[in-house]
């Protein structure tokens, strides 16, 4: 039987690029989230990392509220599906069908809503965004992102040996941006850009040895974007960029 782990969760508080709104908050544990929040294990495969918030009404009108789900960026061969108002959707499903009803100035119970993530041996970070919005008025809403980490001991630190990568730069960028990095024993590793609903604009495969790959972003829309480093299969790291 498949245990059920809450891990402890590591509050990221520098700015990300989810905007908070007027009429919505997220909590955990009692207090209001920032807008990333890490879940990780190092390591039983076998657990399943669940985030669990509460959604509060801070309007003084009965609002009804769904949820959407955005796979930000993923590793391949691992699941992540959500709860919301009493209902486990596939893990195919993005939108919730139900919604819950939060009164003027309450909140969500405990359990109305979890994210939950299964590693399947494979390590890395998935990045997820989860949205409650208003149902009566899309405008109304918060997100928060959760990273759920898998890295087994020993094994990431051996997979990423020799293995190295400067930030992006220039960020924000308007035409192009740049990445140094050393690829010692990497068999196969790129740099990819993705939008917030989590497609990838943008992938460059980047050579043995050392150098710096240039990635084009002249003709990408201005806004904020992710960008990924996949290292043989496994994502090493994933950063904001901002293009302006």
């Amino acid at each position: 039987m498949m245990k059920k782990v809450l891990l402890s969760i590591v509050l990221l508080f520098s700015i990300y690029f989810v905007g908070h709104s007027q009429g919505l908050e997220i909590y955990h544990d009692g207090e209001l989230v920032g807008d990333t929040i890490l879940l990780y294990d190092d390591g039983n495969p076998d657990w399943e990392l669940v985030f669990e918030c509460n959604v509060k009404n801070t309007t003084d009108a009965v609002m009804r509220v769904g949820v959407i789900r955005y796979n930000i960026d993923t590793v391949t061969g691992t699941e992540n599906s959500f709860c919301w108002a009493g209902n486990c959707f596939d893990k195919k499903v993005d939108t919730a069908s139900s919604n819950l009803v939060i009164p003027a100035g309450q909140s969500s119970h405990d359990g109305d809503f979890s994210g939950h993530y299964i590693a399947n041996e494979k390590y890395g970070i998935t990045i997820v965004k989860y949205t409650f919005y208003d149902i009566g008025n899309a405008d109304v809403r918060d997100s928060v992102v959760v990273k759920f980490k898998y890295s087994p001991v020993g094994v990431t630190e051996n997979a990423f040996s020799g293995v190295s990568f400067s930030n992006a730069y220039p960020n924000p960028a308007t035409n192009s941006v740049s990445i140094d990095y050393t690829l010692a024993n990497a068999q196969k590793a790129s740099v990819k850009i993705i939008n917030l609903l989590g497609s990838v604009v943008k992938s460059v495969n980047l050579p043995a040895g050392s150098g710096k790959a240039t990635i084009d972003v002249s003709n990408l829309t201005q806004g904020v974007y992710f960008y990924s480093v996949v290292v043989d299969g496994n994502v090493m790291k994933t950063k904001k960029l901002i293009i302006k």
